[in-house]
């Protein structure tokens, strides 16, 4: 059951390490560069396009998996003589809407890339987008609501705060795409021991090719994935939890497990919560980016090595998704434990305090807010 899963992930990488390579490249010779400003961490021009890259990986390797699953499904006679619709053929139409909103948004961080958009702007379009993803595409949450449209509107919210949540998350060297791939494998994990092998695959293949940005990307990076690159991803993990099965019928102990998402991506999250709460208390756009408020900022103003800081991220990762699949198969005050360990892993990131007149060191950063 894991082989495919695991071919994909490793096919992913690959082709992006590959991509990220020649993106750069591209990059430098059209001086398609992060300038270096006081708003940022990074001292020096840094290569945009690994987002491309990304993107690229998806893509191309996308269409070939979505191939292989209508190969594998019951022929059009067979389904004529009343079998259901295959479940790889539903997975396709799904992978399809998918991809096609995640085109929106890439096409959009691209633009944003290039033209360096205001916040005030960005945030209508993003909701403007998320609202025809769901309603046109149909990529919206099932939930156990009376209420009309509330499966629509809080789907429409959730891509959005993921959208910025993981914009915001890129904000150092690595951080993004290492706790990225971490989240999407727990995610494609969580599927696999409720029985949804289809549904592990885009995970799996999108967490292989941040892994292979990541090549690139690791301090001291080579290059940047930008909001062509955070955007869509964002997107994509708010779209694959939304889609993803957390409940089945006399075999999931408890309704609770609805609520996976929020601790499988608790720390970019919680990072935006900070980074806005910080801004709000000082008076500041809540909008605008700076240098002092992210996780990132505050550790290496500890005297965190960049790397470390990307171990850390990671790690907190890898706990809070450990953390939600154990959701799949508890019930009752029992529950209540893996909560308990997100909570810490969100209370060690806050205790993570800047200094009082520290200069955060510079060192590194993205297109981010």
């Amino acid at each position: 059951m894991i082989t495919f899963p695991l071919a994909v992930f490793l096919l992913g990488l690959l082709v992006c390490a590959a991509l990220s390579a020649l993106a750069r490249r591209t990059a430098i010779r059209l001086n398609f560069l992060a300038p270096a400003r006081s708003d940022r961490l990074h001292v020096e021009p840094t290569p945009y396009g690994g987002g491309w890259a990304i993107w690229g990986t998806l893509f191309f390797v996308s269409p070939i998996l979505i191939q292989v699953g209508l190969l594998a499904a019951p022929s059009r006679e067979a389904m004529a003589q009343g079998q259901q619709l295959p479940v790889a053929v539903q997975a396709a139409v799904q992978a399809i809407m998918v991809m096609s909103g995640a085109c929106l948004f890439f096409m959009f961080g691209a633009i944003d890339d290039k033209c360096n958009l205001s916040a005030k702007l960005k945030l209508p379009v993003e909701l403007a987008m998320a609202a025809l993803v769901v309603w046109l595409f149909g990529v919206k949450a099932t939930l156990w609501l009376t209420i009309p449209h509330a499966g629509e509107v809080i789907s429409v919210l959730w891509i959005v705060a993921l959208v910025n949540a993981y914009n915001m998350l890129d904000h150092a060297d690595g951080i993004a795409a290492a706790a990225g791939a971490v989240s999407l494998i727990a995610l494609a994990a969580g599927q696999m021991m409720m029985g949804e092998a289809v549904m592990a695959i885009a995970p799996m293949l999108t967490a292989g090719a941040l892994a292979g940005f990541l090549v690139y990307n690791y301090p001291p990076a080579k290059i940047f994935m930008g909001d062509a690159g955070s955007m869509p991803i964002g997107f994509l993990l708010a779209a694959l939890t939304i889609q993803a099965q957390y409940y089945h019928e006399g075999s999931t102990p408890s309704r609770l497990v609805v609520l996976i998402p929020l601790a499988l991506l608790a720390v970019p999250l919680f990072d935006m919560v900070c980074v806005v709460a910080a801004r709000l208390w000082r008076r500041q756009n809540p909008m605008k980016g700076d240098a002092t408020s992210h996780l990132a900022h505050r550790m290496l103003a500890r005297g965190w090595s960049p790397r470390g800081i990307v171990a850390f991220a990671a790690g907190a990762t890898a706990v809070t998704g450990a953390a939600s699949a154990s959701m799949y198969f508890l019930s009752g005050p029992a529950l209540a434990a893996p909560w308990i360990v997100v909570a810490a892993v969100l209370a060690a990131m806050l205790l993570v305090r800047r200094p009082p007149h520290a200069q955060v060191a510079r060192g590194s950063s993205q297109n981010q807010p």
